[in-house]
């Protein structure tokens, strides 16, 4: 991990320093029990054992125990604190990095693959999961213990450790380029398993598509090969493991043999006491166990810097549409007046999407957008929204350039109802003042009664209490439009952008749906995206839009004579080619 990556991890814990130190402290008090417990041996061997004193043994079998009990306590209380710290700065990493993704435009997920970022929400925040509750107390520890061991080592006896740890120069040379190995093997784990993620999401959801053309076959290659490359990033790992820790347990019986050879004949010429080559034996055995599982940590660390380092590539995305530092707040009532003046957009640059669209939609006015796929209907309506700021020209609502105005305040004059009513898991009267958190019972039953849902809300087990599962799961097509509606109307927004919500409705609840609209849009400004001929028909104007310009613009009844590609668009709504 490098230090700039570290600092700027370390920058998302901040509030968490009295708990990291207090974690710390116990964990002192942890290693230096430990090293301790040889000293004490040594001691019991030679001045209990070998002089035949068994006071001197008593004291010492007491004084390990006490060493043990202070060992124990103090690593459980070191343990709970890093488990506490871990979950706490996951929690916040999580927050941060989801309120980053709710700030991203819609270019942005328009080009993103949802299922690479999922897998940044799950398996990347995983692997630092993995090291926060784990990794993280051993590499504390294990640091500490090393450093403590080679403290004591040199007090016991100079020549011996130094004799041992020249071994260990070679220990850190090796680690060294296991780190720069293992370093690139989980970066493109990490980026393998995002493109596994989003294959198998594509595969699932498409899965009609692909048994309707009997594709699965292809999917399934597609699937393998993509499987296959993360097997080949695996792969990478295990061959940079394979030979970096049988290289670390050859070193560690070489060390023995060393102290075993050197401390002997040292003993025998009676250099050295018996006690002092066990307790020197104790130190080297927790000299290298510390180390190799450092080594064990490398690997979590790795691939947690993996993950942090993809994250925060995420987080450095930044959102195409903000505030401007002078933002203002609009006005708490408009009349709803649309004006696009010379608008032009793309989402690459030179690659126009919307050309040159100059259209002023009065207040209370309906406006349907029409045009075959890819016209650039749907994009106009969404710079309306502010989801996008145009590449040339200017979106302005009564006057106001979008850009000039905060989007908080944007949103409560402007509101989308998208094709398929969205509903969020949670309760429905949640769901229903989505938009206005602070609005009242008495409220949201009145708006129920308006969109004519109020009868069907009390037929539910719990009314407004009613749970919504996952995107509305447990209501109708037609019941969630109709909550949408009703949400919208609570919002009570001066301008609507609405994508044709009747479409893929049976004709009863067609209706309903058309009649619920019908009240929601009376006296606000409509900007319909429409893609039936219904839609058309009661709009005040249509705009007929081909390659991203427009190339009729009045009624209805007017452009079926005045215009030759509007009549051939309805002659096919009408022959049902388009429903």
């Amino acid at each position: 991990m490098s230090e700039r990556l570290f600092r700027r991890a370390a920058r998302l814990g901040r509030g968490l320093g009295p708990a990291a130190a207090g974690d710390l402290a116990a964990t002192g008090v942890a290693t230096v029990a430990r090293l301790l417990g040889p000293v004490v041996v040594r001691g019991g061997i030679d001045d209990g054992i070998t002089a035949g004193d068994r006071r001197v043994i008593t004291i010492a079998a007491l004084i390990y125990a006490g060493l043990l009990v202070a060992q124990y306590v103090s690593q459980r209380i070191s343990q709970y604190a890093v488990a506490w710290l871990g979950q706490r700065y996951l929690m916040q990493l999580r927050s941060a990095v989801f309120a980053h993704l709710l700030r991203l435009d819609m270019a942005f997920y328009g080009r993103s693959k949802a299922g690479v970022l999922v897998s940044r929400m799950t398996n990347d925040i995983e692997s630092i999961q993995d090291f926060a509750e784990e990794g993280a107390v051993t590499l504390v520890t294990n640091l500490l213990t090393i450093i403590g061991v080679a403290v004591a080592m040199l007090l016991v006896d100079v020549t011996a450790s130094l004799q041992v740890m020249s071994l260990i120069l070679v220990l850190i040379a090796l680690s060294f380029v296991f780190q720069a190995f293992a370093g690139r093997a989980y970066r493109e784990v990490r980026e393998q398993i995002g493109r596994v993620l989003a294959t198998l999401q594509e595969g699932i959801t498409g899965v009609r598509v692909v048994q309707a053309f009997t594709r699965e076959r292809e999917q399934a290659g597609t699937f393998g090969t993509v499987s296959a490359d993360y097997l080949d990033a695996n792969m990478a790992t295990a061959r940079a493991v394979a030979w970096y820790f049988p290289s670390v347990e050859i070193l560690r019986i070489a060390g023995y043999g060393a102290l075993l050879f050197f401390g002997g004949r040292r003993v025998i010429s009676g250099d050295m006491s018996f006690g002092t080559v066990v307790s020197l034996l104790l130190y080297l055995d927790w000299f290298f166990s510390p180390i190799t599982n450092l080594s064990n940590t490398v690997n979590q660390m790795q691939s947690a810097s993996a993950g942090l380092q993809k994250l925060f590539r995420l987080m450095d995305t930044p959102p195409a549409v903000v505030d401007a530092p002078d933002a203002v707040d609009l006005p708490d009532r408009l009349g709803g007046r649309v004006v696009f003046d010379r608008v032009s957009f793309g989402y690459v640059p030179d690659l126009l999407v919307v050309e040159e669209v100059s259209l002023a939609i009065a207040p209370g006015e309906r406006v349907a957008i029409v045009g075959e796929t890819g016209a650039g209907k749907s994009t106009l309506a969404r710079l309306a929204l502010r989801f996008y700021d145009p590449t040339l020209g200017v979106v302005s609502l009564d006057g106001h350039d979008l850009r000039t105005v905060s989007q908080a305040s944007r949103s409560h004059h402007v509101v989308l109802i998208p094709q398929e009513g969205f509903l969020f898991n949670g309760t429905l009267r949640e769901n229903l003042a989505y938009a206005r958190p602070g609005a009242t019972d008495d409220e949201v039953w009145a708006v129920c009664a308006e969109v004519g849902i109020a009868d069907w809300v009390r037929t539910l087990p719990e009314r407004l209490d009613t749970l919504v599962r996952e995107r509305g799961s447990r209501f109708s097509a037609g019941e969630r439009q109709l909550v949408a509606l009703a949400r919208a109307m609570l919002a009570d927004p001066a301008v609507i952008v609405l994508d044709e919500a009747t479409a893929n409705l049976d004709p009863e609840t067609e209706a309903r749906v058309e009649g619920a609209l019908g009240t929601v849009l009376a006296g606000r400004t409509a900007i319909v995206i429409a893609h039936r001929l219904r839609s058309a028909e009661r709009a005040d104007r249509v705009v007929m839009m081909d390659a991203g310009r427009v190339i009729a613009l009045g009624a209805h009844h007017d452009l079926v004579r005045e215009s030759a590609e509007y009549a051939h668009l309805v002659s096919v709504w009408e022959r049902g080619i388009l429903r």
